[in-house]
C-alpha cells in the first residue's frame, strides 16, 4: 500500500493483553496526550512505557519544552508488562534498530476516534513509528491522506505495520468493542525515508 507498510503478521499478542486487563491502573496514569489544547487524542487512553520524563513538566505546570529534543525514560509499566519485552526487542531486531524512542499503548473505546492530524516534532523526523495491532474489529479504521491519495485498514491482532507520521492521519472505531495499539518508535538506518 502507497501509505501503510506491513511487515509481520501474527505476533503473539494474547499474553500482552492478558497481563494489560490484570492492571487497569497503568491507563491514563498520565494524561497530557489526551488534555494538551488542540489535541487529537481527546477520545483515547493511553499507557505511557517509555517515553520524556513528565515529572518535572507535571509539578511546574509548564509542558512548553516537553516535546524538545530529548532521550526517553522507561516508565514503571516497562516493569509490570513483561510480555511486552519480546515484542519489542524482537521488532529492534528485525529492524536493525540503534534507539527506542516512545513506547505507548493506546485504546480506543467504542465510536471513540483520534482526529486527523499531522505530527511535525523532531521525534517523527529521527524515528521510524511501528504499530502492532493488539485489539481491532471490523469497523475500527486507520486512515491516512497524503498528497492526494486516501487509503484505510483494519489490522488484525498480531499485525505490525510501518507508517510515517507526518502524513495526515486519522483513527476511527466504528466497531463495538476496543481498538487498542501499541506504538514502538525506533531509530533505524534500515528504512530509508522519503522527504516530505
Amino acid at each position: 500500500m502507497e501509505h501503510f507498510q506491513k511487515l509481520y503478521e501474527d505476533i503473539n499478542v494474547a499474553p500482552l493483553l492478558e497481563q494489560i486487563a490484570q492492571h487497569p491502573e497503568l491507563w491514563d496514569a498520565h494524561t497530557r496526550r489526551k488534555t494538551a489544547p488542540q489535541t487529537a487524542h481527546g477520545e483515547m487512553s493511553d499507557i505511557w512505557v517509555r517515553y520524556n520524563n513528565v515529572a518535572p513538566h507535571e509539578e511546574s505546570g509548564d509542558y512548553s519544552t516537553f516535546n524538545d529534543r530529548h532521550v526517553p525514560i522507561w516508565y514503571n509499566s516497562w516493569d509490570i508488562l513483561t510480555e511486552l519485552k519480546p515484542i519489542v526487542f524482537n521488532i529492534m531486531a528485525a529492524v536493525r534498530g540503534e534507539m527506542i524512542g516512545a513506547v505507548l499503548i493506546t485504546r480506543i473505546p467504542p465510536g471513540g476516534k483520534i482526529k486527523a492530524h499531522k505530527d511535525d516534532s523532531w521525534h517523527v523526523d529521527y524515528y521510524e513509528k511501528f504499530y502492532v495491532s493488539l485489539e481491532n474489529s471490523p469497523g475500527a479504521v486507520f486512515g491516512c491522506e497524503h498528497e492526494g491519495v486516501e487509503q484505510k485498514i483494519e489490522p488484525k491482532p498480531g499485525d505490525l505495520y510501518l507508517f510515517d507520521n507526518r502524513k495526515l492521519h486519522w483513527v476511527e472505531n466504528n466497531s463495538d468493542s476496543n481498538k487498542t495499539t501499541l506504538i514502538i518508535c525506533i531509530r533505524t538506518d534500515m528504512i530509508e525515508r522519503r522527504p516530505q
